[in-house]
């Protein structure tokens, strides 16, 4: 009986008996040919820790508790772990599927390349690989993965040399730190976080097999794309580990049954925080400590394994989103931008920068733009940037009793050689206010016009000047870039381009009583070794005085108490400032707690669009709502758990007394209206000091019949008048009473003229105490409404007041407005407790 061996010849055995000494032939002549380069890549193996600096490594960012965020990279997805964190099975399963003789071979597993060798020869070129471990780590480290024979026989006599210089933990440890899994994952603890998401050292058996499937075929076998395909392949790895004896029959078993467990990671997808993770790169990447070009930087960014730890909060993080998205639900709803700092640190602890980083197509352009840091341009900030016009009028005298005309509209001159003689400038919604009011009523109602008569007089009649006091306090306060700002006038009605982050900056430096700490949201970056590259430690500055910035809390207070920012008024000590841009195109709020301070925008990404009915759906997109919405919910959650700080005085505040014209804001002179005067505190270093340039004028006398002589003198002089005295003897008055006075109480006369006091010389004994229960009225005539009546309430009477003129008429006649001309019962008279008392003074018009 014969058998048949065709198609195979003689000729065909013989030439396939050849083939082994053909191969030796051609390996020598390669070799030898290979030598320059082989000489230089030995070079590359002098030490063990030659190859794994070179590679690519991701680099991690952190949150606050240390929790990974997010991974960056190139192309390569790596994290470099040590062989202790490299769990048994993983081990075990690679070595059964790629190497089952790595043990006992010295880099080249002669059976395996000599049958592959033949394979090779017959077809020309690489069609099976053959490689050993250690081969393979050469491979994708140092040789690449060209397919041609020469290639391979340097792999080959490098594979060799390297099993010389380190042990077989070593090359398995630098194996699984560089071969490829899949989907961009270099390296075991990639793989293991791209598949699982949990860190190589929590690998299951299963989890370990189908992992060790994947680097014959990462993509043929990829768990995510072929699942029927990396099972069959994760179930031959369990049967070599099995046949190796790394398993048990019964482990084969029970892993061979369960389901593939996948848990993709989202790191190349979504994760949390991403307009902030932004914002760290960009940070970086601007940073010359970490290299000299940006190019430099950026490698160094998505290859160097570095460790970014962060400040974020994630917690408030999510209430900051939620905050947002609650308030702006619909995809017609204005953009918001939100960003949260600790003023005592200036770390971040939230930004809020757009919808969805992550959103893709036409529908969202502006997905990747971070209005949380302005976008390209930043934004109008409206009238959240009045308190530094506010700080800047109290550091130069301003008190906030000063009072101004508030009219719905005023032209400001502007100096010669402006573009416009005036600069006009209006109130919200053409808003008036009777009479004067306070700097502080003008803040807490945000009056444009006040505040444009502020940027004046700060500059003494020329707003230019007074612009540059309110920039070089905004720019003391908060980080904005140098030539950010620019010094026009409209700037106190904040027409300068500003974001979130740089304006809750500024703000912070008036919650912590005027100290400047620079916003910051890196804690400290390490290498992939752990050393440290960097750390801030930020240094805070006293930029502000202290009393100052207290004196602009308390006023702050008042917007969100009883102002234009009751909307977000969360119940605790609290301060802030709304903002709207001209045609409603941007609205802010920026408010604080001692612990937190917290800026929000609303507007569109696109451009200058005005946010009224019918394009939003409220009638205008105003500071105080929507923005002020948001700041409450988000505001309302982060301080949950932080206890309610008041705003503390400072200690050691130094203040000093100035009676001042407060309509003016000068040291008042003697011919001072008495009702424009007001003795007021002022924080030491700055009162004022210009005394002011009043003319005499026509005023009514004040009555002091009855008052004590220094009373009388002190109330005559301050309405700008001179006092003489003599004296009349009497036993039924007290002893240095005023008894008379010349001109008599309610004569108008120039301010000047002097008044003849009458006072009582008593050389008998002490007059009679005032009745049980009865008190001295005060004398209050010719004094300002307002100021008698306080006096009255002080000496604990009730008090009626009744307006009434003078004399008629009383545009010639001399009646000054709101003076008080008569009092009932008179001055100086005796009165029950808690009686009232009934004073008449001039209508205010």
């Amino acid at each position: 009986m014969s058998v048949l061996v065709a198609p195979y010849t003689r000729r065909t055995l013989n030439a396939r008996r050849a083939l082994p000494a053909i191969a030796g032939l051609v390996a020598f002549s390669l070799v030898a040919t290979a030598c320059g380069s082989l000489s230089k890549q030995l070079q590359q193996l002098r030490s063990e820790k030659a190859i794994l600096p070179t590679l690519q490594q991701t680099s991690l960012i952190f949150d606050d508790h240390g929790r990974p965020i997010t991974a960056l990279h190139y192309i390569q997805n790596r994290t470099i772990i040590p062989f202790y964190r490299m769990p048994l099975v993983i081990r075990n399963a690679v070595v059964s599927i790629e190497d089952a003789r790595f043990y006992d071979h010295h880099g080249v597993d002669a059976k395996a390349l000599f049958r592959a060798a033949i394979e090779n020869l017959r077809s020309g070129h690489i069609v099976q690989g053959g490689s050993t471990i250690t081969e393979q780590l050469v491979k994708n480290t140092i040789t690449g993965d060209d397919r041609t024979i020469s290639r391979k026989l340097r792999e080959a006599v490098l594979a060799y040399e390297l099993e010389s210089r380190l042990t077989k933990s070593q090359i398995l440890r630098d194996y699984l730190n560089t071969v490829y899994f899949g989907q961009g994952a270099y390296g075991i603890q990639a793989a293991a976080r791209t598949f699982f998401s949990r860190q190589a050292t929590q690998l299951s058996l299963p989890q370990a097999a189908t992992l060790a499937g994947l680097i014959a075929s990462p993509s043929s076998f990829d768990p995510a794309y072929h699942p029927d395909a990396a099972r069959v392949r994760r179930d031959i790895v369990l049967s070599k580990m099995r046949d190796q004896a790394y398993i048990s029959p019964e482990a084969y078993a029970a892993a061979a049954s369960s389901p593939l467990g996948l848990h993709i990671s989202k790191d190349a997808a979504t994760y949390p925080a991403a307009y902030f993770v932004e914002y760290v790169k960009q940070w970086f990447l601007s940073q010359p400590r970490f290299g000299k070009t940006r190019d430099i930087r950026r490698e160094r960014l998505l290859e160097g394994g570095l460790r970014i730890y962060t400040t974020i909060d994630l917690g408030l993080q999510k209430a900051a989103e939620n905050a947002v998205n609650d308030v702006l639900l619909y995809k017609t709803d204005p953009y918001g931008a939100l960003t949260a700092i600790d003023p005592t640190t200036g770390a971040i602890r939230a930004m809020v920068g757009g919808r969805d980083f992550f959103a893709t197509g036409k529908s969202s352009p502006f997905a990747k733009v971070n209005l949380a840091t302005g976008g390209t341009t930043g934004r109008p900030a409206g009238s959240a940037f009045k308190p530094f016009a506010l700080v800047a009028a109290l550091e130069n005298g301003f008190s906030p009793q000063q009072v101004y005309p508030a009219p719905p509209h005023i032209d400001i001159p502007l100096p010669p050689g402006s573009p416009t003689p005036v600069w006009p400038v209006d109130n919200y919604d053409g808003e008036s206010f009777k009479g004067t009011i306070t700097i502080e009523q003008g803040t807490i109602s945000s009056v444009n016009t006040v505040y444009a008569q502020i940027v004046r007089d700060l500059g003494a009649g020329n707003p230019n000047v007074g612009a540059q006091k309110i920039i070089d306090a905004a720019y003391r306060m908060g980080p904005f870039p140098k030539g950010s700002l620019q010094p026009f006038p409209s700037a106190v009605l904040g027409t300068n381009p500003v974001n979130t982050l740089w304006m809750a900056s500024a703000y912070g430096t008036l919650a912590t009583m005027g100290k400047k700490v620079a916003p910051t949201a890196v804690v400290k970056i390490t290498d992939a070794t752990g050393h440290l590259i960097y750390q801030p430690h930020p240094q805070p500055q006293q930029v502000l005085n202290p009393g100052v910035a207290w004196e602009a809390d308390q006023i702050l207070q008042k917007v969100i108490s009883q102002g234009t920012g009751t909307a977000a008024n969360i119940g605790r000590p609290e301060a802030g400032k709304t903002g709207t841009g001209q045609q409603w195109r941007n609205a802010w709020f920026v408010g604080f707690v001692p612990q937190l301070v917290t800026a929000v925008w609303v507007g569109f990404p696109q451009g200058e669009i005005d946010m009224v009915y019918p394009r939003v759906r409220i009638s205008h997109v105003l500071g105080g709502t929507w923005p002020a919405q948001i700041w409450h919910d988000f505001m309302l959650k982060a301080t949950a758990k932080l206890p309610p700080i008041a705003f503390p005085q400072p200690p050691n505040i130094q203040y000093v007394y100035v009676t001042v014209d407060i309509t003016h804001g000068c040291v008042a002179s003697q011919f001072t209206p008495p009702a424009n005067r007001r003795t007021l505190p002022f924080v030491k270093g700055t009162e004022p000091t210009k005394l002011c340039d009043d003319k005499p004028q026509n005023v009514v006398i004040p009555s002091v019949v009855g008052l004590k002589v220094a009373d009388a003198k002190t109330l005559l002089q301050s309405s700008g008048f001179k006092v003489a005295t003599k004296e009349q003897k009497t036993d039924t008055v007290p002893n240095g009473t005023v008894l008379a006075q010349d001109p008599t109480a309610g004569t108008i006369a120039l301010q000047g003229t002097t008044v003849t006091l009458t006072v009582a010389k008593s050389s008998g004994p002490t007059p009679t105490p005032p009745p049980p229960g009865k008190k001295r009225v005060p004398n209050v005539v010719g004094m300002d409404v307002k100021a008698a009546a306080n006096l009255i309430l002080q000496a604990g009477f009730a008090v009626f007041e009744q307006a009434q003129w003078s004399c008629r008429p009383h545009k010639t006649c001399g009646a000054k407005p709101n003076q008080v001309w008569a009092e009932s019962p008179a001055g100086g008279s005796y009165a029950p407790d808690n009686a009232t008392i009934t004073i008449t003074y001039n209508p205010p018009h």
